[in-house]
């Protein structure tokens, strides 16, 4: 008796997409839950989710910016409620598409779930984190990822953390999350959310 080649039955059952390592996206996004019901399921920080995302002030020009995509969009994050930097960005991410729920929407996923979107969207110094969020079109095509914290605390903590004390560092992050108030978050989603 001959022996099937598994590759060939993989890549015909399968698809390309699963062979060439990419996430399957609509899948995740079936799996993955609702904001507002993750929210309810909060237990680490709860307090920080919670006020976060009842205080955030979502500015009016990056509103508009969002009303005039010419699609609907998507934002699948990959967080833990445990994770400062998930309860930091998640909350005002979340907070802009209950704004505009006629153009987006967000889940979340678990990083136990949502693990190939995190290996596929590494940090800027190779470490997979949470969160780490993918940006899809209404056809669960992915238009960008996002990870971890905005671009300038990226670089303040890669430039510091191997001389700074660990907890004067998360105090100086935190400080600056306070003061950026998840501006910098949404500016940098926003620029994934206008992909083509």
């Amino acid at each position: 008796m001959r022996r099937l080649n598994f590759s060939l039955i993989a890549a015909l059952v399968l698809g390309p997409a699963l062979m060439a390592g990419q996430a399957d996206y609509s899948t995740l996004w079936d799996k993955a839950t609702p904001f507002d019901q993750f929210l309810r399921t909060v237990k680490a920080r709860e307090q920080a989710w919670k006020s976060r995302f009842a205080n955030a002030a979502i500015d009016a020009d990056l509103l508009n910016e969002v009303r005039a995509l010419p699609a609907r969009r998507r934002i699948l994050a990959v967080a833990q409620d445990r994770c400062s930097d998930s309860a930091w960005a998640i909350p005002y991410m979340a907070k802009l598409a209950a704004a505009v729920p006629e153009r987006l929407e967000l889940r979340v996923i678990s990083p136990k779930d949502g693990g190939r979107i995190q290996s596929d969207n590494l940090t800027t110094d190779g470490r997979i984190a949470t969160p780490t969020v993918a940006v899809l079109d209404e056809m669960n095509r992915s238009l960008g990822g996002w990870v971890e914290r905005p671009s300038e605390l990226q670089k303040f903590f890669i430039d510091n953390k191997a001389t700074m004390d660990s907890g004067l560092l998360h105090e100086k992050m935190d400080a600056w999350y306070t003061e950026d108030a998840g501006k910098s978050t949404l500016r940098e989603i926003l620029a994934l959310l206008k992909k083509k």
